[in-house]
């Protein structure tokens, strides 16, 4: 019985402990808030005269390129702060939860990791290059093209990657829908 009630305690402490610790994994398994590399995996498009980015991933017209450094500040459940140091810029990133589905560590791990290689954009199609370059989609595009231009969908609308019509929201209001040919490229653009 005081074993069990010893352990009990332990495990209470760890999860506390824990609890007030940073902690963000990129998909390779990298703590970021221990990496002094991080960096965007696609382009980001913030409310540039508030700071903010929302999970629900507006398409706003200014542009965060892929593979910006980055610095991570602070994480909590309703988002991220991070610091641009090529713009001297804190930016917030704010969770909706009910537009990312899953928590906000797994959402940012397709926005934010330890590698990013800006030439791997060179082997892909002129109309991925033009498209990653301006942020926007582009007909003929690829799917992991739209991806780097404009991030992934938000997933309320977008569950699934395998769809041949992707929703984004350009602002609460407007929407942009890219839709893809069977073979995958950017065949319509509303």
């Amino acid at each position: 019985m005081r074993t069990t009630l010893t352990l009990i305690c332990l495990l209470l402490l760890s999860q506390l402990t824990m609890a007030g610790k940073k902690s963000l994994l990129d998909k390779d398994g990298v703590e970021l808030f221990k990496s002094d590399k991080v960096y965007t995996l696609v382009n980001l498009h913030p409310d540039e005269a508030r700071g903010l980015l929302y999970s629900t991933n507006y398409q706003l017209p200014s542009l965060l390129p892929r593979c910006t450094k980055v610095e991570l500040k602070k994480i909590s459940k309703k988002g991220l702060v991070f610091f641009v140091p090529d713009r001297g810029r804190e930016y917030i990133y704010k969770y909706v939860p009910k537009h990312s589905i899953d928590s906000v560590q797994i959402h940012l791990q397709d926005f934010f990791g330890s590698k990013c290689n800006p030439n791997d954009i060179k082997k892909m199609s002129k109309a991925d290059q033009e498209g990653i370059k301006q942020g926007t989609p582009v007909m003929g595009m690829s799917k992991k093209g739209v991806l780097m231009a404009m991030g992934r969908p938000p997933k309320h609308a977008n569950p699934t990657l395998d769809s041949n019509t992707w929703t984004y929201w350009r602002n609460k209001f407007g929407q942009r829908v890219v839709t893809f040919d069977s073979k995958g490229k950017v065949s319509h653009i509303q």
